[in-house]
């Protein structure tokens, strides 16, 4: 029964990385917000901006010591990221906002360590991973569109506001004592095969791909970040006025999260997901989204999230072959110049 197929370890393994990812989106997604409250405090720039840049923790993986830790020891990051849904019960927004801070460290870290960990060539790890970061973004989208755009663990919500952060957290410490138990000889093995996989050709042209993998990253984030990790967003963004008629995050926004389910799904077909027709297709679609009101904006909206959803795969697995302390350092960096340039 149902009992027996939650024991078993693929799926609970599964089912912790994906709540674990919902934690790195809901972390990620609640440090612009715990930021912005000081500037509106202060009427003008108060220093806590800087808080923005934790998200760059993973240039620590160009440390060979500390690449080497992280990546036998996963349990080390996550728990950092725990940090950013715990800081709830911080009263005072400067250690919130601390907390938050530390959270999306820890995230970004073990997001940087799981690819450069399961890299293993015909061991499906690597998409593994790269789909419980998906689902977890889905399962944050989700819970948004239900919430009134909220997402329920937020270190913003209480129990007075509707906020689940205590059940929130007790699912975090259960996803963590999953990821420390772990079958060490599994890690071993894993460690192994990597050993033998990487060539010597495989490793020059890794490093002559890191750049635009980096680049492609920090795209792919923001574009997840900023359009589609709330279902109200694309909606809202395409219709003028007030009250907005557009359609409404329920039901509509259910279309917003099967575009990104799709588009993750034909993400498997490289072919498709990376070709110029398909790029051309989701380009007109942005276009719409940016220049077309109403409903064609919105169609065009759709559009574009399933393809941003279906080249996740190929730019992860990119990231994954290269050097993971400056390809993130240039990933999060361009990511970070993206968000500051659109606020």
């Amino acid at each position: 029964g149902l009992y027996k197929i939650l024991l078993m370890h693929a799926t609970r393994h599964f089912v912790a990385d994906a709540y674990l990812a919902f934690v790195f989106w809901t972390v990620l997604t609640s440090l612009g917000l715990c930021i912005w409250y000081f500037p509106l405090w202060h009427m003008g720039i108060s220093g806590y901006e800087v808080a923005l840049f934790a998200d760059m923790a993973p240039v620590l993986l160009g440390i060979p010591a500390l690449r080497r830790l992280l990546r036998r020891h996963r349990g080390i990051s996550a728990a950092l990221s725990l940090a950013g849904i715990a800081a709830y019960a911080a009263a005072r927004p400067e250690r919130r906002l601390l907390g938050v801070a530390v959270g999306t460290a820890g995230a970004m870290l073990a997001l940087a360590s799981a690819l450069y960990e399961d890299r293993v060539a015909g061991s499906g790890r690597l998409d593994r991973a790269i789909q419980a970061w998906e689902a977890g973004l889905l399962l944050s989208v989700a819970l948004r569109m239900f919430f009134q755009t909220n997402n329920p663990v937020w270190p913003t919500m209480n129990a007075a506001n509707g906020g689940w952060n205590k059940t929130g957290v007790a699912l975090a410490l259960l996803a963590l004592a999953d990821v420390v138990t772990r079958r060490s000889d599994e890690q071993a093995e894993a460690r192994a095969a990597k050993r033998a996989d990487l060539p010597a050709s495989a490793s020059s042209q890794r490093r002559a791909a890191w750049m635009p993998a980096g680049l492609g990253f920090g795209a792919l984030l923001f574009a997840l970040h900023s359009l589609y990790s709330d279902s109200a967003i694309v909606g809202r963004w395409a219709w003028d006025g007030y009250p907005a008629t557009g359609p409404a995050p329920v039901p509509w926004g259910g279309l917003v999260l099967t575009a990104l389910a799709a588009g993750f799904s034909a993400g498997h077909r490289v072919e498709l997901a990376t070709g110029m027709l398909w790029w051309g297709v989701a380009s007109a679609g942005a276009c719409a989204l940016t220049l077309v009101p109403g409903w064609a904006g919105f169609a065009g909206g759709l559009v574009l999230a399933a393809y941003v959803a279906s080249v996740a795969r190929s730019i992860l697995h990119a990231v994954a072959r290269s050097p993971p302390g400056r390809t993130f350092l240039v990933g999060v960096m361009w990511y970070n110049v993206l968000v500051l340039a659109h606020v």
